[in-house]
């Protein structure tokens, strides 16, 4: 028995079902997907990092290694004294870099067989006295990392995750916030980790 052809009537029902059901499947996704960026903790520990740490760490550090070096270049004339400050100073920025280190972590987002890297500590420099630990790479690292590099972008990182948060809180905008927070932080992460080793 011979099949009669396709009722068009019901194509075209068919195919407005369909279409209809498009947009509803879009929302559906999109709202599931705002929703899952909400309960993402990586944009919020971003956001807190930028507006929190980075920041205000970054105004510490670059006053500190600044004003200590020109402290330890004004007690270099005085025998001994001078080569202790000058071990003092290196160590607190070598210290300051991996407080940095530590903090940007927050950044990072670690599968279940993936670490972050070990903060780096080289206790054979830092137990010589000067001038072993001037000589030391990381030393003088830290200090172009946070009077170079770090003091530069730290008000356009602010600025922009300053805009990123008040746009959180508009639901079609959340989505878009959180992704631009976590690729913010992703690059903030690469910068570091790169910039000092580990």
């Amino acid at each position: 028995m011979n099949q009669g052809p396709e009722n068009p009537t019901m194509s075209k029902i068919e195919d407005q079902t369909h279409a209809n059901n498009k947009p509803r499947h879009y929302c559906a996704q999109f709202f599931s997907d705002t929703l899952d960026a909400a309960k993402d903790p990586l944009p919020w520990k971003c956001m807190l990092y930028f507006i929190f740490i980075s920041t205000p760490f970054s105004i510490f550090a670059y006053a500190w290694i600044l004003s200590t070096f020109f402290a330890a270049v004004g007690t270099s004339f005085i025998p001994f004294i001078g080569y202790f400050f000058w071990w003092l100073w290196a160590l607190s920025w070598r210290s300051l870099g991996r407080i940095e280190l530590l903090a940007v972590r927050l950044c990072h987002e670690t599968s279940s067989d993936e670490k972050p890297p070990e903060v780096y500590m080289d206790l054979s420099c830092e137990c010589k006295f000067f001038p072993s630990i001037l000589k030391d790479k990381y030393t003088w690292e830290c200090f172009a990392y946070f009077i170079f590099i770090k003091w530069f972008i730290a008000p356009f990182t602010l600025a922009s995750a300053l805009i990123l948060f008040v746009i959180w809180f508009f639901p079609p905008c959340l989505l878009l916030s959180s992704n631009c927070l976590k690729f913010l932080g992703k690059m903030q992460y690469k910068l570091t980790t790169k910039f000092f080793p580990n």
